[in-house]
């Protein structure tokens, strides 16, 4: 039995849209009619026990570092098995959940189950680890890494430092969180609380992130102390509003892109996966509305509105700069490898550009559908036709610039507070269905009009 620990990290790759498998056992071969470049492998044979075993041992490795990637549990399937297949091995079974893989393999009398659990005692992959981690799986389902020099290059993955150090983590988040805030319009002194929140925030981080077993109490405890020091302020003649000062420091607490792939995965019936997610997604929400109202209750002298708005807004203008600070900042944050910022910032630009001229013509939570879908061409044609970094490296930076993770923190709080009925939820449910649509939408535009297979006259590389 082999068994082995990692973090709990669920996002997805925008593959699992543009490809689909079913979230359930199978075996290889697979289908004459998948994409050229995913059939173009060559295929070796193992015949000894300690090769096979290399090779289980290997598919273990890297299916808790694809999930811990954010890969979504379809894709984490397809590139064990065809890795396997690759490898001479035809009957190797592969069943994926979040937090949980299984691997048999089975020939004549012989049977062996491996079991891996999901990540959840090391801390996130950053970007450049998250790349290097989709590299070494495109190498592998090709047949181009063997299973030894692939557990050697995810052994070094791991052990990869933060290429800025602790001093470009604490930066980055600031500026990310700067960039959040400008984005939101407030007034130059909620620009400066929001600032200095994000410092305490990230210093708190940088000591957490060396103590993954922390992660699970951390967003209560940072929500808590933050908006302790809110209720503070106001007892001293702070007016601005509190949610919105509040939410670009916790960021990256925010469960948006969990919340939308749930949605998108209950649409393609993998019910175990899309539900585990939603409810984990609602219960971080829960958790940060619980520290944000524990702080203002045991801090609040009754002075605290969190209805008032912003009395003197940055200009119009400035949100647009937003986007840029915030895609560097997420760049030094994230540790993300140099060659992918001009490509995050092009994904958040169009994301951020669709949700803000499709406003001009319909308002609400309809608006997040066009930036999903921009961004979800955007990121695959620079994946599969500039051989640029992994569609989830330049996705994220544009899904965070969307509504669900804010939108919600709002909600929940708001309903905790009394002062939401639950009307809000509702147009919270509607913004994770208008973007897990509009990545959808966007995946098959790309599929049917921009891959390889069907836009030969643009083609910049052969797939």
């Amino acid at each position: 039995m082999y068994v082995d620990h990692g973090a709990d990290r669920i996002s997805t790759s925008l593959e699992a849209i543009f490809i689909r498998v079913h979230s359930c056992p199978f075996t290889v071969p697979f289908p004459h009619h998948w994409p050229t470049y995913l059939r173009r492998v060559s295929t070796t044979t193992i015949n000894t026990a300690a090769e096979r075993a290399t090779l289980l041992r290997f598919l273990g490795k890297l299916g808790q570092a694809e999930l811990n990637a954010g890969n979504a549990v379809s894709l984490v399937e397809r590139d064990l098995a065809m890795i396997a297949r690759a490898n001479g091995e035809t009957e190797v079974q592969v069943f994926v959940l979040p937090t949980v893989l299984f691997l048999k393999w089975e020939g004549g009398e012989e049977r062996q189950v491996d079991m891996a659990h999901g990540a959840y005692r090391i801390a996130p992959l950053r970007f450049d680890q998250i790349e290097e981690v989709l590299t070494i799986a495109r190498s592998a389902r090709k047949g181009e890494l063997g299973p030894t020099e692939g557990l050697a290059r995810l052994e070094a993955m791991w052990k990869t430092p933060h290429f800025y150090g602790d001093v470009g983590y604490v930066c980055g988040y600031l500026m990310t969180t700067i960039g959040v805030a400008l984005m939101l319009r407030p007034s130059p002194k909620g620009l400066l609380i929001t600032a200095v929140m994000a410092f305490v925030c990230a210093l708190i981080l940088v000591v957490a992130r060396r103590r993954p077993a922390w992660s699970v109490v951390l967003p209560v405890v940072v929500a808590f102390f933050l908006s302790a020091g809110v209720a503070i302020g106001y007892r001293y003649g702070l007016k601005e509003p509190p949610l919105n000062i509040l939410i670009p420091p916790l960021i990256t607490f925010l469960p948006g892109m969990m919340l939308t792939v749930s949605v998108i995965e209950l649409a393609y019936n993998s019910i175990i996966s899309g539900a585990s997610r939603m409810v984990a997604g609602f219960t971080r929400l829960v958790l940060l509305a619980f520290g944000i109202i524990g702080g203002f209750k045991a801090f609040d002298d009754g002075s605290v509105q969190y209805a008032t708005q912003f009395t003197d807004r940055l200009a119009p203008w400035w949100p647009w700069l937003g986007v840029i600070i915030f895609t560097l900042g997420l760049h030094i944050y994230q540790s993300s490898k140099r060659r992918s910022f001009i490509f995050m910032l092009i994904t958040a630009f169009m994301a951020y550009s669709g949700q803000t001229f499709s406003g001009l013509f319909i308002h609400g939570a309809s608006t997040a559908f066009f930036g999903a879908a921009l961004m979800t061409i955007t990121a695959l044609v620079i994946e599969f036709r500039f051989n640029g970094p992994p569609a989830i490296v330049t996705f994220l930076p544009g899904f965070w610039l969307l509504t669900p993770g804010s939108f919600g923190l709002m909600s929940v709080t708001g309903m905790a507070a009394g002062m939401d009925t639950g009307a809000s939820v509702l147009n919270l449910l509607f913004a994770l269905s208008g973007i897990a649509t509009g990545c959808l939408i966007g995946a098959f535009v790309y599929n049917a009009l921009l891959h390889p297979r069907k836009a030969n006259w643009w083609r910049v590389q052969d797939a």
